[in-house]
């Protein structure tokens, strides 16, 4: 049996799972609390609303993207840089092809409510958009910041239509493209 401290993180590694597969508004405590093998009782010590435990995912998705930055940041260059983190979108293509972007689905599920939980959902996206804003800062773009939000924008765009046509071939197509694009500046 794993050690109680072990708890809160299995219910978020639960819960990323389950709200990346079946969205948030279809995933229930009792679902995160039975994925995780903690008895549902234990996840109000842990996590006193669903949104609490929301928050947490977010963090931690969050907190993942800053890991891969890290390893993406070891290319030297800022152009090398965004073709390491267009490779994780290709290396992850089967996934996001099953069931979208997890920070990009769980984004545009809760823009369709209100509350801080669509402000906190958001700032996974914008992350990503900073992060590459600043690689093509680094490039000497004085439209960084436009090229950022049209990078992330078209990576969105381009999972979404894997998504609908069931096809992660198009994740490698589109984004090799995309791949090109970077190579030519």
């Amino acid at each position: 049996m794993p050690r109680t401290s072990h708890k809160r993180e299995r219910l978020i590694t639960a819960g990323r799972e389950l709200i990346h597969s079946k969205g948030f508004s279809r995933t229930t405590l009792a679902d995160i609390a039975e994925a995780s093998g903690v008895p549902l009782g234990n996840v109000y010590y842990y996590f006193r609303t669903k949104e609490a435990l929301l928050d947490a995912v977010v963090g931690a998705q969050k907190d993942d993207f800053r890991e891969r930055a890290v390893v993406f940041e070891e290319q030297e260059t800022p152009r090398g840089r965004l073709q390491a983190y267009l490779d994780s979108v290709i290396e992850a293509r089967e996934s996001i092809t099953r069931h979208g972007c997890p920070v990009g689905s769980l984004s545009q599920e809760m823009n369709k409510s209100s509350g801080l939980s669509r402000a906190r959902v958001n700032e996974g996206l914008i992350l990503r958009a900073q992060w590459v804003s600043e690689q093509f800062r680094a490039m000497g773009r004085s439209d960084a910041q436009d090229l950022g939000v049209w990078l992330i924008a078209s990576i969105q765009g381009v999972i979404l239509m894997a998504n609908a046509m069931a096809d992660p071939a198009v994740i490698e197509r589109q984004v090799g493209q995309l791949k090109a694009w970077i190579e030519a500046f």
